[in-house]
Order: structure tokens, then sequence, then C-alpha cells
């Protein structure tokens, strides 16, 4: 008998660890998603009591020195740690991490103070250390380039477990919340406006058509009608009238729903659900859909558009190519020795399949001779020259970083001629797998137009968004190494798309991220051409007002003007940008993971 009872006493206490050790991966799960909202929340509240981010320090957290100040992280770190701390506790005390029909009973606790945590003591036997840095890839030499900040916030999580029997055992497990810090990039928005209309104020509306599987942001505020679908984090910013750098109305969060004349604006207090809103008239719902993690949130900062682009211009005065001048053609493309690009079949395979060099074919007048007409090249070294009737030509630089510039239009960017007209997989790939590029330019009325197919060598996804009834399938983005970029930038014009005729391209074909200040991203003559297909873009826009690119017959959905959209997020795009791309001037968390250095059973 007293076999069998130490039998099922050792049973029960193994399941009471097991559970204990389960509960720990759920909230460390937990804490890599729900907290990491959280803890993004408070850094871009911009009130440093609160440990959030509010200062033009070098470092978020460590000041303006070279190297980050140990104290002030130390200090600033505790700030943060204290409001974390009243978030966790909301997220996690009360909560059953058991399995849901066990009868068991496991609670968890984290202590990111000494402070009381679900109103239980710090443990006497655990020690907690002050924050630091843990990994510090600014260079404040080169502030435009890709910063990252790592900081780490020590920890010691409890968890109690029960079996749903007397026998409980508790699990204390030290670790460090490690979160990465970055001045967020315009690039990592699949769609952003800063008016959410177009330029002669008529309201955009999103329908059950709308399929945008990466962030999407407004300074003013959404129309869904139907069910529109969101596959990332949908944000708006509720201002009523936006202006370049400030709400120049009012801020009332919310959105409008509906259809026709009957619709209505509901603010996050009326909607039943903020992360799953509707309205019912007349039979009909509107209800979007947001699949994002985080979903959405009606009260976002107002991000204000760039104000110029001197960061770009400077960038290619120094290290890029600049012309201060209109610019007829710039044409892109990925070639070998001797400057032939890859040859693509109708599917779309080319070969070779990789080039060694990168080609920017610059023509200063449509004729494009003599000195009018300037070729460089570069390779995975970066070291760019310039053609002179033969290569290697001339060394123009040993680091080439990139950047384009031109004081003036550019009427043509394009990559390679297809060679089926009808067939955009023919098209040779404009961006060699290592290239990474940004065409900008600057002058008021100064627009930049691509007229031809512009595609990566080595694209990070296939396919759109598709749906079918209520299901959408994402694209499919299993190429996330590739290092190919482009970024067009114009701060002052339009980006147009198309060359305004019945002769653009059949379904044309864009990789990169496009992004206007103060213009719009639109179809030349989106009202007059004949049906064109669709535009086929896998990145992102970015835009002062939202541009057409076509027109449709509303009673049949058929287009009847310009392209349809054919739109996919390139998701590398969340943590990396072109080369000098606008950022947004709001600190961002681009991960957070909690790192577990062991744990101890029974310890008090």
């Amino acid at each position: 008998m007293n076999d069998l009872r130490t039998s099922r006493d050792n049973t029960a206490m193994a399941q009471a660890i097991n559970l204990a050790r389960g509960g720990a991966v759920a909230a460390s799960a937990l804490m890599s998603y729900e907290v990491r909202a959280s803890l993004e929340g408070i850094v871009r509240s911009g009130n440093p009591s609160l440990g959030g981010i509010s200062t033009s320090d070098i470092w978020y957290y460590g000041g303006n020195a070279t190297q980050p100040i140990a104290s002030t992280v130390a200090a600033r770190l505790a700030l943060l740690a204290n409001t974390l701390q009243s978030s966790l506790n909301t997220a996690i005390c009360g909560r059953n991490f058991a399995p849901d029909g066990s009868g068991a009973t496991v609670q968890v606790r984290v202590h990111f103070t000494t402070a009381p945590a679900c109103g239980q003591a710090f443990p006497s036997s655990a020690q907690l250390p002050s924050g630091y840095v843990i990994d510090d890839d600014n260079n404040p030499a080169t502030p435009l380039t890709r910063q990252v900040q790592g900081y780490a916030l020590p920890y010691v999580m409890v968890v109690t477990a029960s079996p749903g029997t007397p026998y409980q055992r508790n699990v204390m497990v030290q670790g460090e919340y490690r979160f990465l810090l970055q001045n967020g990039s315009f690039a990592r928005y699949a769609l952003f406006t800063n008016r959410h209309r177009n330029r002669s104020n008529s309201s955009i509306w999103f329908t059950s058509n709308t399929l945008f599987d990466g962030p999407v942001h407004t300074n003013e505020r959404f129309r869904f009608s139907f069910n529109p679908w969101f596959g990332g984090y949908v944000t708006s910013a509720g201002c009523t009238d936006a202006g370049a750098s400030s709400c120049s109305g009012s801020i009332s969060p919310g959105a409008f729903f509906g259809s026709g004349s009957s619709t209505t604006f509901l603010s996050p207090g009326q909607m039943t659900n903020p992360n799953a809103p509707s309205w019912t008239s007349g039979g009909i719902t509107h209800a979007p859909v947001f699949e994002g993690n985080p979903q959405v949130n009606w009260q976002e900062p107002f991000i204000p558009m760039p104000a110029n682009n001197q960061n770009q211009r400077s960038a290619a005065q120094t290290g890029g190519l600049y012309f201060n001048s209109d610019i007829a053609r710039i044409t892109l493309y990925a070639g070998d020795a001797s400057g032939t690009p890859p040859t693509c079949n109708a599917s779309g395979v080319c070969t070779p399949a990789t080039s060694p060099y990168q080609y920017i074919e610059v023509c200063l007048t449509a004729a494009c001779t003599g000195t009018n007409r300037q070729l460089y090249r570069y390779d995975a070294s970066g070291a760019l020259y310039l053609f002179n009737g033969s290569w290697p030509g001339v060394l123009v630089r040993t680091g080439f970083n990139g950047m384009i510039f031109a004081d003036g239009s550019i009427s043509n960017l394009t990559g390679p001629a297809r060679s089926d007209a009808s067939n955009p997989n023919t098209a040779p790939p404009a961006l060699a797998s290592f290239a990474q590029v940004t065409v900008a330019n600057a002058g008021s009325g100064e627009n930049i137009r691509i007229q031809g197919d512009l595609k990566y060598q080595s694209p990070a996804c296939s396919g759109t968004p598709t749906r079918s009834g209520s299901t959408v399938t994402r694209a499919t983005c299993n190429n996330l190494s590739a290092d190919n970029i482009l970024g067009v930038y114009s701060q002052d014009g339009d980006i147009l798309l198309g060359n305004g005729t019945n002769s653009s391209l059949q379904d044309l074909t864009i990789h990169g991220v496009l992004m206007t200040s103060r213009g719009e991203v639109a179809v030349q003559n989106y009202n007059s051409i004949s049906p064109r297909g669709s535009i086929r873009l896998q990145g992102g826009i970015i835009q002062y007002t939202y541009g057409a690119f076509g027109q449709f017959n509303s009673s049949t959905g058929q287009m009847i003007q310009g392209y349809a959209r054919q739109f996919t997020y390139d998701p590398r795009m969340q943590d990396r940008a072109p080369p000098f791309f606008p950022t947004t001037g709001v600190v961002r968390v681009s991960v957070a993971t909690p790192l577990s250095f062991g744990q101890r059973e029974q310890v008090y």
C-alpha cells in the first residue's frame, strides 16, 4: 500500500513539475507577442518618466556619448520596467495557463522589478540585475544606415502548478527580456497615406477586393465597405485633416463603415470589439477582417512626412550618383561581364539565375548618345565603374552606397525590355541578387515615371494574396534572406506608373517600395487609357494622397480604364529598407524575445 501511495505521489509531483514547465513556456510566448505590443506602446508614448523615448540622443536609453552610458541605461530602463510591470500584471495575473479541460491550475507571475507582482512578493532567493545594452549597431557617423539598438531587461518568472490534487510545485526562471529598437523606416508599410483621400478630396473606401498582407497606416481615418482583409498591423491617427508635419484638423479616432448613402462613423468606444468592428445597415454587415498580430490601433500617433530630401541628395553626392538635371531614362539591369542580361522564359525562369554585375544606364536626353549616355556597373564588392569604351572602365567609387539622385524629373525608370511584350515573366531582372538601390529626385512638380518592369533577380515572395469566400491565402514568401532591394522616392512630385497611353505595358510588374512625400503614386492617365491588366507590386506604397490606378464599372466590377491592383507585401521590410530610405522618426520594437538562463524547482 505504501508503494502504491508513493507511486501516486511521485506521479502527481511529476505532473505538477511538467505543468509548471509548460506554464513557463506559455508565459514566454505571451511575452513575445502580447507583452511586446505593450512594450511598443510604452516606447512610443514619448513620455520619458514612463520609459518612453522622447530624445534626440544617439542612444535611445543611454545618452549622447560615443558609447552608451551604463548608469543612464540602467536608470531609464528601470522606468521602462516599472511601466511594463503594470501592463504585464494586467495580462497574466489571475490567468490560468493550464491546458483547457485539464482541471489543473498554473499561475504565473513575472517580476521586472523587485516590487510584488500579482500580489506576491519578489522571491528572496532571487536577484534582479539592472538593464543594459546588448547590441550597439548604431553608427553615429552614418546615421542614415540601418540602425538597431538592443537592450535587456532582466526578469524573474515564478510558476506555481497543481494538477488538481493537493500536490503543488513551484518553478523559478531567471531570464532577460531582450528587445531591439530601431528608427522605423517608411519602407515597413504595405500602404501608408498621409491623407486617406485622393487629390480632389474624394473619399477612399476599402472593399472586399482589398487585400493587404502587411502594415497599413493613415494619419487620417479609414473607410470600410463589406469585408476588406488586412494581414498586418492596421493603424490610424484619427486626424480629420492631415497636414504634412502635423494634424491640421482635430483628432477623432475611429473609422467609417458602410456603402453608398448608408454610412456611419464609429469611435473605438462605439465599436463592440475594436479588434473586430462591424456595422450593419439594410441587411448588409460591413466588417473589416484584421489578422495581424497585433491587429489594429485606432489611436496611433501622427507620423509626419519628411520635410525634405537633403539626406538622400547628400548621400548621392558623397557616395552614390548625383545628377543636377532632368533625366530622360534610367535603366537598371543585372548582367554578365559583357553587359548581357539573363534570358527569361514565359514561366519566368531566367538563365543564368544570378549575375555578377549590376548595371545602371543613365540617359540625360531621349537620344541617349555621346556624353548624354552614362553606363555604370558595380559588383558585390561595391566598386563602381563608368564605361569608357570597354570594361572594366573608369573607377568612380570604391564603395557605391546605392543612392541615385536627380535634381529634376526622371521621365522613365525601367528595367530591361521583355522578350514578349505581353508577358511580364519574360522581363529580365532589373536588380541583381546583391544590389540595393534607391532612386530619388527633387523639385516641385518633378515626377518619376516608371514605364517598364522593375524586377528582382531574387524576389522574396511569389504570388499575391487571394480570396476564396471568407478565406484569404497569403502570398508565398520563403526567400526572406534575399538581399536585392529597391526604393523609389520623390520628395515633391508624383510617382507615375505606365506611359499614359494605350501602349502601357500589360501587367506592369514592380518589385520595390514607392514613396512620395507630397504627391501620390498613381497610374498616368488612369481614367483614359484602355484596361492594361494589373500593377503587380511586391513591396509597398507610401504617399501623401491616395493615387488612382484605374476605373471600374460599379455594377459589374469590370475594369474599364487603367490598371487593377495586385499587391504583395515584402516581409523583409519589417526590419530592412532600401539605402537611405526616409525614416518615420518613430522608434519601434523590431524584435522582443524572452531568454531563459535556467530553472529552479521548489526554491522557496
